[in-house]
């Protein structure tokens, strides 16, 4: 999750940054030629049109203005055109970086790009002309072409980071010229907040360089907040910006703590604090901008141990994964390792007599191979489908599968990679379809879903409600580490879960078998599941449970009354 989280918030800061147009007044101190007159009327309709959505006149009307501004070819610097004026140069500036957004807007790609062809000739322009044009300025002429000045540095500054963001978007190997180009940004635009945004997102998720991204983001934050000098390109309603921005910190200070570094404030260095402590201020102050803000809420539950929270919102849940969806097994199974949904299969089938091998998930894997179906459910209930991972281990234990997700582009996806896994799915809050589907499911299974429930009684409830005496659930949870459980056990020996720094929930074995006799669901089978999945290098532990249905929902036993006490 905090890989996914990385990458929705990236796309926030990074994809879907308000595209700018490039007005510029400019202002004659010499009789315009008639090639510069033209292009500056095109360069006005070019941005009529693309302010009304017509990209494709918009662009007639770019391409127009940099023809009639290379009619009279002077070879100068990289271009072929004459520029003979600070007037002259913002024209053709902005027709270069307008013509290169309005196709990226069109989805043009050449290899290479256009966009990043026109966007490199700014800039080379402008490098080549701004110190002979300025040094030529007279004191009848010094108002206007110092206006001029600082708008031949903006928009280049502007084609700049364009040329950043589209480098971002492309292969690892433009990542370093996307640094470059929002650098070069900056030394044009020192208030240009979203380049320094962007720039802190590549140091954050693509080259994990903690100091670095602090630094970039907190300079976006710094130059949004401040009132002596207008940002670039100020946001409307920046109130959602702040958030975002306070969560990114967060997210790299609470890496960080995780990782057992000290941080420290700006103004006192030699201070060295928890990283926890400052991730959760970032993450407060993410709240307090955007009270809607799922992410932040609930990373500040999870960095503070807010006993309120029982579980991941929906719509945070719904977030992380329609965002994480096109990644989704690459990441989990390349990335972090994870065999949970193959060991959950394998537990089952020893579950009902089979001899797969066991493994501890240290020094071997489980193997790959689907076992053979030991008995056969009439209606099975994938819980957290994704993309299909648990599905195909149990098919052919299943006559009618049912796949459930709150993510519908996460569903897609299993689709995508497995056409016709499930014989129905169901996009929503799997708890519902439980009740749905009362006393009518012999088995529900579910791999790294149950991780967003600290309070497990309201699911527990669910799955009474829907599996048939005799019905069966299987699934994993995750565990603290042992250096954490010692800990817990220490200062709250009741404890039942926690919300750990990845924001998922890890359970107590008591709590789990104490809610399950609650609500009729005897334990049938159990292993430890350790290390199924890394987290920051680290293996992950968690559990394997196998419960059995044994009475009809209602019938509560008196001796049952409180074993959710521990």
């Amino acid at each position: 999750p905090h890989k996914m989280l990385n990458g929705f918030l990236r796309r926030i800061l990074v994809l879907s940054l308000l595209l700018t147009l490039l007005h510029v007044t400019v202002e004659s101190s010499e009789s315009d030629i008639p090639s510069l007159f033209d292009a500056k009327e095109l360069l006005h309709r070019g941005d009529t049109a693309l302010s009304n959505d017509n990209t494709v006149d918009a662009i007639a009307h770019y391409e127009g203005g940099i023809a009639a501004m290379s009619i009279n070819i002077k070879t100068k610097g990289p271009s072929k055109f004459s520029v003979t004026s600070l007037d002259h140069l913002a024209t053709i500036l902005s027709l270069h970086t307008n013509l290169a957004s309005s196709l990226t807007s069109e989805g043009s790609h050449d290899d290479p790009p256009r966009a990043i062809q026109l966007y490199q000739t700014a800039i080379k322009l402008h490098s080549s002309y701004i110190g002979d044009l300025t040094d030529a300025t007279t004191e009848k002429t010094m108002d206007s072409n110092s206006r001029l000045y600082e708008d031949c540095h903006k928009i280049t500054a502007q084609s700049a980071f364009y040329l950043g963001m589209t480098f971002h978007s492309q292969t690892p190997s433009q990542l370093e010229s996307a640094v470059q180009a929002y650098q070069y940004a900056i030394s044009l635009d020192p208030y240009h907040w979203s380049a320094h945004a962007n720039l802190g997102a590549l140091y954050h998720d693509e080259y994990q360089n903690p100091d670095l991204a602090v630094e970039s983001y907190q300079s976006a934050l710094d130059i949004l907040l401040q009132r002596d000098v207008e940002p670039t390109d100020a946001p409307p309603h920046p109130e959602y910006i702040w958030s975002q921005l306070y969560l990114r910190i967060g997210l790299v200070l609470n890496a960080n703590y995780k990782k057992e570094r000290k941080c420290a404030r700006v103004e006192n260095p030699s201070a060295k604090l928890d990283c926890r402590e400052l991730a959760a201020h970032s993450f407060q102050m993410a709240v307090k901008y955007d009270g809607e803000n799922e992410n932040a809420r609930h990373m500040l539950a999870s960095v503070t141990a807010d006993g309120s929270m029982k579980r991941a919102s929906n719509d945070y849940v719904t977030e992380l994964f329609d965002v994480y969806a096109s990644n989704f097994e690459t990441s989990l199974v390349s990335d972090l390792g994870y065999n949970g949904y193959s060991r959950l299969r394998h537990a089952v089938d020893r579950a009902f007599g089979g001899n797969s091998e066991q493994s501890d998930g240290s020094t071997s894997k489980p193997s790959s191979a689907i076992p053979p179906p030991l008995k056969k459910f009439p209606l099975v209930i994938d819980a957290g489908c994704g993309t299909g991972l648990v599905g195909e281990q149990f098919r052919n234990m299943a006559t009618y599968m049912i796949g459930a997700d709150l993510s519908e582009k996460i569903v897609d996806e299993a689709k995508n990679k497995r056409p016709n896994l499930y014989n129905e799915y169901y996009i929503g809050d799997f708890t519902e379809l439980f009740r749905l589907n009362k006393s009518n499911v012999d088995l529900i299974v579910s791999a790294d879903a149950f991780i967003y429930f600290g309070d497990l009684v309201p699911l527990f409830q669910s799955m009474d409600e829907a599996l048939k005496v005799g019905g069966f659930v299987a699934f994993t949870l995750e565990n603290v580490d042992e250096k954490n459980k010692a800990s817990l056990d220490a200062t709250k020996p009741d404890w039942r879960w926690q919300l750990t720094p990845s924001g998922r929930f890890a359970h107590r074995k008591q709590y789990i078998v104490n809610t399950g006799k609650q609500h009729h669901l005897k334990v049938f089978h159990y292993e430890t599941l350790d290390n199924f999945r890394h987290e920051n290098g680290v293996g992950v532990d968690g559990h394997v449970f196998v419960m059995q249905k044994i009475a009809e929902s209602g019938d509560v036993r008196n001796e049952n009354k409180n074993n959710n006490e521990l």
